[in-house]
């Protein structure tokens, strides 16, 4: 496909660089995102196969069977690097770029690794680029693992989930702009070129991260208290003797109640994290995303 053009008094927009401030904040919505697609793949998992993920790889309970399944899931979260950069290269390659590789530390804080390219993308041709490892990955990876029972591909799935925070940021970065910008990738970040006019509010990762920590804060403390005290209430009334929301100690587990005639116990398990981090993430993409294209935002983004 032809390159796009400059245009006509075209100035630099935004230039999205990798600061040591964003990588922090990054690698706070990068384990919310781990948190989130962790959970839920665990939770589908068990519904479909009706079995708990196990991610037990050595037979026996010792310290070395122990180190072994650690190890094994840290390969595991650390091999998706390779599919998912060579998806957002097959983008790049159909709209006429040519990719180029690489791995770095951003302010050693974070490893990361890239896809670049010299070619120029519109709007939608670079979300494209962005979107395409978690899409392919988890539209392929997910039925793969609920068709053959491979519990163990939940690390690497949720791995890819959390690794396309940063792209889904810069999605959102890039819907509050006009279709027809322009885009010039790098591998410490995206410029954004067009007209004066095209310009739009800043997104501001600071206000995304502490939306999403305050969002999960007040999500999970709330699913708490609902099941915590309306819990044992509501079932109570239903004559509910016993109920059980997902398996224990595992992702999925939400929510336990036994009744009898001498006892009453509940328990409320890693589940509402796993709720809490979806809403609070969830939250902070839309409050950011309404706040950009509000005309309110774009009037302080001229005078700023």
């Amino acid at each position: 496909m032809a390159s796009v053009g400059p245009r006509e008094s075209e100035t630099v927009l935004a230039d999205l660089e990798l600061t040591r401030g964003l990588t922090i904040q990054m690698t706070a919505l990068s384990t919310l995102g781990l948190l989130i697609a962790a959970t839920v793949l665990s939770g589908l998992y068990q519904a479909v196969t009706g079995n708990p993920v196990s991610l037990q790889f050595a037979p026996g309970v010792s310290w070395w069977t122990n180190a072994l399944d650690v190890l094994v899931i840290l390969v595991l979260a650390t091999v998706f690097v390779v599919p998912h950069e060579w998806l957002h290269g097959l983008a790049i390659r159909y709209y006429g770029g040519e990719a180029k590789y690489g791995v770095g530390i951003a302010h050693f804080i974070l490893p990361y690794a890239y896809a670049t390219t010299d070619h120029e993308f519109t709007r939608n041709q670079f979300i494209v680029v962005l979107m395409t490892p978690l899409l392919v990955m988890t539209a392929v990876g997910v039925p793969v693992m609920l068709v053959f029972e491979w519990g163990w591909l939940i690390v690497p799935l949720a791995a890819n989930a959390a690794g396309a925070i940063a792209d889904l940021w810069m999605t959102m970065t890039l819907l509050a702009f006009p279709a027809d910008v322009r885009l010039e990738d790098h591998p410490r970040g995206v410029r954004i070129l067009g007209r004066e006019s095209d310009r739009r509010g800043a997104l501001s990762v600071t206000g995304v991260v502490w939306d999403a920590l305050a969002g999960a804060a007040v999500a999970a403390v709330g699913v708490f208290l609902v099941l915590a005290v309306g819990g044992p209430i509501v079932l109570d009334i239903l004559g509910v003797d016993s109920l059980t929301i997902g398996t224990p100690d595992t992702f999925s587990f939400l929510f336990s109640f036994t009744s009898t005639p001498t006892e009453i116990s509940m328990s409320v398990g890693a589940g509402v994290l796993g709720i809490g981090a979806a809403v609070g993430l969830a939250y902070a993409f839309i409050r950011s995303y309404r706040r950009v294209r509000s005309p309110a935002g774009e009037s302080r983004a001229r005078t700023d």
